[in-house]
């Protein structure tokens, strides 16, 4: 008589292979995702960018007029005098309510520089973005925006 042993469970080397199937899978979907989320936080940044540029085109335009240039003569326009007042930082508030970062939703406009470039007039922006992190960013005319460093 031939006595049939009722087989219940899965063999230790199934199991083994499944998890070794599971292993190959992750690393190879892992890295991946990693990048996508990488390239996500870039993208952000870039908008990040894109609005401080939208901002600053707003308030040059309405602190220009509230700034008197009148004993600098008529050619003077000191565009530091504009960032100071977007940054908030004059020697009465040093440490002021930062009016970029107040519309952007950032969580501070660290500074601001322009500079007329061969391609055109050109910020470059340094803040920290609402993750922490520090941006670097040069902005170009016409919003093109290329991310320099990120810490």
């Amino acid at each position: 008589m031939i006595k049939r042993f009722n087989k219940k469970g899965f063999t230790l080397v199934e199991i083994i292979v499944v998890l070794v199937i599971l292993a190959i899978l992750a690393a190879i979907a892992v890295p991946s995702v990693l990048g996508y989320v990488e390239e996500a936080k870039k993208e952000k940044y870039i908008a990040e960018a894109k609005a401080i540029y939208t901002v600053i085109q707003v308030e040059e335009a309405r602190l220009e007029n509230e700034i008197d240039y009148t004993d600098k003569g008529d050619s003077y326009h000191n565009m530091e005098d504009i960032y100071k007042k977007l940054r908030n930082n004059t020697a009465d508030n040093p440490d002021g309510e930062n009016i970029i970062s107040n519309k952007v939703g950032i969580k501070s406009m660290d500074w601001i520089y322009s500079n007329e470039s061969k391609d055109g007039y050109v910020y470059l922006l340094h803040w920290t973005s609402d993750d922490g992190k520090k941006i670097q960013a040069e902005l170009y005319k016409n919003k093109q925006v290329k991310i320099t460093s990120i810490k």
